[in-house]
């Protein structure tokens, strides 16, 4: 069952113009909003315009939650949709278009910081999980209590991550919980150790721990998925993941796993094959898949320092969403390079019908760069900030 915060990824690509998803009933909508939270959001920043930026799966009840925000708060709503390039990145241009001094994102994101300083609220929304049935599933996968795993999950089910664990705690000794990465308030001051952030989530691990001595355990997705590949979340991290390491997967709804070992191994032999056909690329067409996401001129220029030092010859294009038919336009180019947020650049699959590959900038660095380590040691890294010069 898909919630009405998650939907299927490749409907990014697949979706028609102006469809919306279902409606959510009227007398759920302050809790799947989190309607009071916005409110109190907005008004402690004490600004006048504010927009609202929604998925195209949730256009539908665009209406009616800013009506009520507007009502609840005295102030002016503005509703952003259908952007330009994902909608898991902060929209600021349709921000500053509409003169707001605040942004409030509803549904999945990738917590990329955005390209100008603007407040920004998070509504992932809260995809039931079912708890017992969640804890009975790690309990079979994981019979050694002593092993050291952690609880991820999908956005939507992030809530219920802490509330699993105190399920497992009273048994399992090392059990790390993460979080998302949300922006931490401006002048914000914690006296706790600073956690780890990767993969758009926080991982508080103890002092001389690191993640890669971790198992992990995924709640989030659907066993009845038909393409399980097309998840650029689980995507990435199974990328990033430490091969070693066992990683499972779990249907908040069903309790149902799956060992995900075998799907992280295509995927980085997708990725191998990807660098090689990079490496035997004569000409580069460098996809500009996002404005509004920090440092994404300064990755363009690197990318293209980097292709000239390779020898080959690159152009920029700025097409907005990639298709197979914008992309087929352009037969001299050997291989893409799509520069978007973490998720956007793993969102293109085979399956999607592209007439040549389409890469992430770290697959472009490691056949560009001399200096990059053997695939065994390289780190899968998600977003192009981290192949900046002293990131």
């Amino acid at each position: 069952m898909e919630s009405t915060f998650s939907s299927p990824a490749e409907a990014a690509l697949q979706r028609e113009a102006g469809a919306a998803g279902l409606l959510t009933p009227l007398e759920d909508l302050d809790r799947v909003y989190e309607l009071q939270r916005v409110v109190g959001f907005v008004r402690d920043l004490g600004c006048q315009r504010v927009a609202l930026q929604f998925p195209d799966q949730l256009l539908g009840d665009a209406g009616v939650v800013a009506a009520r925000l507007e009502e609840s708060s005295g102030l002016k709503m503005f509703i952003l949709g259908d952007t330009a390039y994902g909608s898991c990145c902060v929209d600021v241009l349709g921000a500053d278009q509409a003169g707001a001094q605040a942004l409030v994102h509803f549904g999945p994101a990738c917590l990329s910081p955005p390209a100008r300083p603007l407040p920004v609220a998070f509504v992932f929304g809260q995809r039931s999980v079912a708890l017992e049935l969640c804890a009975k599933a790690f309990e079979a996968q994981n019979p050694d209590p002593t092993a050291p795993v952690v609880l991820l999950s999908e956005p939507a089910c992030a809530h219920a991550l802490e509330a699993l664990a105190t399920l497992l705690r009273p048994r399992y000794l090392d059990l790390l919980v993460s979080s998302p990465a949300l922006p931490l308030p401006d002048g914000s001051l914690n006296s706790e150790p600073e956690p780890l952030e990767r993969f758009g989530r926080r991982f508080p691990l103890a002092p001389g721990r690191c993640l890669e001595e971790y198992g992990a355990f995924y709640v989030g997705g659907s066993g009845a998925s038909c393409d399980p590949d097309l998840d650029p979340d689980l995507s990435r991290l199974l990328l990033g993941w430490t091969p070693e390491r066992p990683f499972f997967s779990c249907c908040p709804d069903t309790g149902r796993t799956r060992d995900e070992g075998a799907r992280a191994g295509r995927l980085r032999a997708r990725r191998r094959y990807l660098v090689e056909r990079a490496r035997d690329a004569h000409v580069v067409g460098l996809l500009v898949g996002t404005l509004g996401v920090a440092q994404h001129q300064e990755a363009l220029a690197h990318l293209r320092n980097l292709t000239r030092a390779a020898g080959k010859r690159s152009y920029v294009l700025a097409l907005g969403r990639p298709t197979p038919p914008k992309l087929a336009n352009f037969p001299e180019v050997d291989v893409f390079v799509l520069l978007a947020c973490p998720l956007g650049a793993l969102a293109p699959q085979p399956s999607s019908g592209f007439f040549r590959p389409v890469l992430s900038p770290c697959e472009l660095e490691a056949a560009c760069n001399p200096a990059w380590p053997s695939p065994g040691l390289a780190p899968y890294l998600t977003h192009y900030a981290d192949l900046l010069p002293g990131e």
